[in-house]
């Protein structure tokens, strides 16, 4: 698998862009950047969008997205999944012809461009190539957290937003998880605020690492809120036995 970086910021700033990963040019985990990172051909190759929670940073892409192929290809069609709490509030909050248009009918409902996948805790579901497992996690919305497995055996485990939590890595356990994309927005300093609104700090990370059965080769570093990067990185290189990185829009990793 081929991860594409077209934002992993958790604020926006010059050069740093909300959350979007894409997976081997056709799936989407998040959409908080899209057309600004992608030009028209590329835009029209993403089948499907696994969506975290339906908070702005990691969703404001997509209504853009689709705006854009209706008006050059309504042939394509761009599937949203998430878990129910989710999807709904998507469709009454945002597409729902006040907000933007509602593309579950456009063209027309029986042709549309955009279509919705309610996916399950319990059981996996498959697109293409891929195995996907949905797993709650500790934000202040419903929000999930997704384990991308190739046919080839490798996954990738991405948590979206989450502050301390248990169920997503013991969804870990008896999966070959060579990577881990996981979120930390605040320094050590803002430990209480980061609790508040569901996020994690450099000593929250390590505490979650411990409850890991197995820990991924690699540790991808996404949602540093920009104002505070240079604090977070510096408190990210205490963490010891660990190899961390963090995510660079316009930048690329393998998950072999």
């Amino acid at each position: 698998m081929e991860i594409s970086i077209l934002g992993s910021a958790g604020s926006e700033a010059p050069g740093q862009n909300s959350p979007a990963f894409l997976i081997d040019g056709c799936l989407l985990l998040d959409g908080g950047t899209v057309g600004l990172a992608l030009d028209r051909i590329a835009r029209c190759s993403i089948t499907h969008v696994l969506l975290t929670h339906a908070h702005l940073d990691h969703f404001k892409g997509i209504p853009f997205l689709l705006d854009n192929l209706v008006a050059v290809n309504p042939a394509c069609n761009l599937q949203l999944i998430s878990g129910k709490e989710v999807i709904a509030d998507i469709r009454k909050h945002i597409f729902n012809n006040r907000i933007w248009p509602d593309f579950s009918v456009i063209p027309d409902p029986r042709n549309s461009i955009l279509s919705y996948r309610v996916i399950s805790t319990r059981r996996p579901e498959v697109i293409g190539d891929y195995k996907i497992l949905a797993t709650r996690v500790n934000h202040t919305v419903p929000a999930y957290g997704y384990l991308v497995e190739h046919v080839s055996g490798p996954s990738l485990l991405y948590t979206g937003d989450t502050g301390p939590t248990e169920a997503i890595w013991k969804r870990m356990r008896g999966h070959d998880v060579k990577a881990l994309i996981v979120e930390v927005s605040f320094p050590n300093e803002m430990m209480s605020f980061a609790l508040t609104t569901g996020h994690l700090c450099p000593s929250l990370l390590e505490a979650e690492l411990q409850k890991m059965a197995a820990i991924p080769d690699k540790i991808y570093i996404s949602h540093l809120k920009a104002p505070f990067r240079a604090k977070i990185e510096s408190e990210l290189a205490r963490i010891p036995h660990v190899s961390l990185e963090l995510l660079e829009e316009g930048t690329s990793f393998s998950v072999p």
